[in-house]
């Protein structure tokens, strides 16, 4: 996030929609055991994200499950998991035509990906889809009104290869949303919210400000 946005230009959160208040970014995470609280939370406030958008806002939800089933992003679409059976989890991914046109590999990274896994649930819905598993879309955007939204089913950035490029998909991700300047791939650490994750510290919204006019 620092990478992206500049150390002192987000804030971390819970799921609280008090922060989303003066707030042009918001990237919600509900991966790992955190799955079933995104959910929760989407589902009680599924008009709110969606006016969030429709009125200008930019907004990036992700999940990449441990717990629970398919649900609803709200926007018309589907996050699909199948924890039985593994059937949504892509091995492989790839940014396809339109994921190099949206500039997902700034930087000259690579346009192919493995991990274990790389994505654990993939997205439907009436979508434009930029990154595509072997399991299907894993990370697809749409216009919404005046605003903007990705959704993604992607795992933490250690569990892909080549692990420096999965860094700067993220941040090229996170940048192409917000609709801010790209920024080199190399010198970017493991992204704050990954780490936390890992570490178990879930429940995680950040919020990027308004800052100079040139951020949109």
């Amino acid at each position: 996030m620092s990478a992206v946005f500049g150390a002192a230009r987000w804030s971390k959160s819970g799921y609280n929609i008090a922060d989303f208040s003066g707030a042009k970014f918001v990237f919600l995470d509900g991966s790992d055991n955190n799955a079933n609280e995104l959910s929760s939370f989407i589902g009680g406030n599924q008009s709110f994200l969606e006016n969030y958008v429709a009125g200008g806002g930019h907004l990036f939800i992700n999940s990449a499950p441990n717990e629970g089933g398919t649900f609803s992003l709200g926007f018309g679409v589907t996050l699909n998991y199948d924890f039985a059976h593994q059937s949504t989890h892509s091995s492989v991914a790839t940014i396809n035509t339109a994921g190099v046109s949206a500039g997902l590999t700034y930087g000259d990274i690579a346009t192919e990906y493995t991990g274990n896994f790389f994505s654990h649930a993939t997205v439907t819905g009436p979508l434009t889809s930029l990154i595509d598993g072997s399991a299907g879309s894993i990370f697809s955007v749409m216009d919404w009104g005046s605003g903007f939204v990705a959704f993604g089913g992607q795992t933490t950035t250690n569990f892909h290869d080549p692990v420096v490029d999965a860094r700067g998909l993220l941040a090229n991700e996170l940048a192409y949303v917000a609709s801010v300047p790209f920024v080199s791939p190399l010198p970017i650490p493991e992204p704050e919210i990954y780490a936390m994750l890992l570490a178990g510290l879930g429940l995680l919204g950040f919020v990027a400000r308004r800052r100079k006019e040139s951020v949109i």
